[in-house]
């Protein structure tokens, strides 16, 4: 099974299980379901989305220290700038995207422009995640 299927696979079960049963997962399952939905989340509803109704912020916390595991320090340092540029906005304590300053959006834009489509390029590295952590299942 090469690394994309895997990751599908390892995914769909992920998604089964709903968001209570994915943070009672170990920390690399949970690196694999938020790189994968976010990714989706992304494709559909646009790079604003994930912050705005997709990941609260511990899961956005989840997000980028799971980038950071899989050496894509970069990625994580555009999704935490967000994150932070948000924060600093109080978007995190009224959650009201219409209350987020121009400026700010703006910038999320830019950052979207810049992450664009590269977390479609990480199931190899995700794959050897969950091989390095025990997981049961090879990547092969």
């Amino acid at each position: 099974m090469d690394a994309t299927d895997r990751i599908s696979e390892e995914f769909g079960r992920l998604v089964a299980l709903g968001s209570g049963g994915v943070a009672k997962c170990a920390a690399a399952e949970q690196v694999v379901y938020y790189v994968v939905a976010t990714r989706c989340e992304i494709d559909i509803d646009g790079f604003s989305s994930v912050y705005e109704q997709h990941l609260n912020p511990s899961e956005i916390t989840i997000l980028v220290d799971g980038l950071k595991a899989i050496d894509e320090n970069e990625l994580a340092a555009e999704f935490g700038r967000g994150f932070g540029l948000l924060n600093q906005n109080g978007f995190y304590e009224h959650l009201n995207w219409s209350q987020v300053s121009s400026d700010v959006k703006a910038e999320i834009d830019v950052i979207g422009d810049r992450v664009g489509n590269r977390l479609w390029s990480l199931d190899d590295k995700l794959a050897m995640l969950l091989n390095e952590n025990g997981d049961r299942r090879t990547s092969n």
